[in-house]
């Protein structure tokens, strides 16, 4: 396992913007959050008095299904840095060259995604000089890497993960290739170590079961619950497993075997067996 202990300013910013959308706040794919949003009013002021709040509104309504606002998110890839994607700007998405780009992969689906997700980059570079002021909190990389480590237990395919920390994510996580996006541990606003760690463990997971089935994407995450679940009873890791689950409240799917169809079960058994 690799962890990045530098912290990825674009994405951080890309994300904090995604967290004042309210409208959608229902959809698997939003990153909305209350807790983050009152983090940063007590030190930025509150996001109505700035363009933010106008933008959050729109971005709600252009992005309206959960494909669409998981789609954009990928802009949150395209950069590492907030500098290199401000001199990006004024050009679209679809002017952009490989050599602009930390992720040229992604100009094309991007590009693809119309006007939500060129607003979204607009709105984060506004948005900016605001993100930047907020203070660089310190992580205890230490204690992250020692909780990480220990939920691989449950977790196999962790172990051959990179991990980095991205702020405003904090319960969620994201993932694409090899590489893990979590929040940051954080004692006034949460989440904790022990949290970030299981949302590692379960995007690790979730890449895992996506290599060995077709299934659509809740299907993917539902199974890496199930497996992830009896990972953590063989290594006596339940409860803690069952804690991180909690935190989708009415939304936490079924952690037991019994609740796949039979096909699935019997990949999440395989990949049981498997490691």
């Amino acid at each position: 396992m690799r962890v990045d202990r530098s912290l990825k300013t674009y994405p951080e910013l890309v994300f904090h913007v995604l967290c004042h959308v309210a409208e959608t706040a229902a959809l698997p794919a939003s990153v909305y959050d209350p807790a983050w949003i009152r983090y940063c009013a007590v030190r930025l002021g509150d996001a109505a008095n700035r363009t933010l709040a106008e933008d959050a509104l729109a971005l709600g309504r252009l992005l309206p299904g959960h494909s669409e606002l998981a789609s954009a998110q990928l802009l949150a890839w395209l950069f590492e840095d907030v500098r290199r994607a401000s001199s990006s700007l004024p050009g679209e998405l679809g002017s952009l060259t490989a050599d602009q780009v930390d992720a040229p992969e992604l100009l094309e689906p991007l590009a693809r995604c119309g006007p939500g997700v060129e607003l979204l980059r607009l709105a984060a570079e506004i948005e900016r000089p605001y993100f930047e002021a907020l203070p660089r909190e310190e992580v205890d990389w230490s204690a992250l890497e020692v909780e990480l480590e220990r939920v691989t237990a449950a977790a196999p395919e962790l172990a051959s993960s990179g991990v980095a920390v991205v702020r405003p994510l904090r319960l969620r996580g994201r993932v694409r290739g090899a590489q893990i996006w979590i929040g940051a541990p954080h004692r006034e606003h949460g989440p904790s170590t022990e949290h970030v760690a299981w949302q590692a463990a379960h995007e690790a997971t979730v890449r895992e079961v996506g290599r060995a089935a077709v299934a659509a994407e809740r299907r993917v995450e539902h199974m890496a619950v199930v497996l992830m679940n009896l990972r953590a009873e063989r290594a006596q890791l339940e409860r803690e497993h069952a804690t991180w689950l909690a935190h989708f409240g009415p939304n936490a799917p079924a952690a037991r075997l019994e609740a796949l169809p039979d096909e699935q079960a019997v990949v999440v058994r395989r990949l049981l067996l498997d490691r």
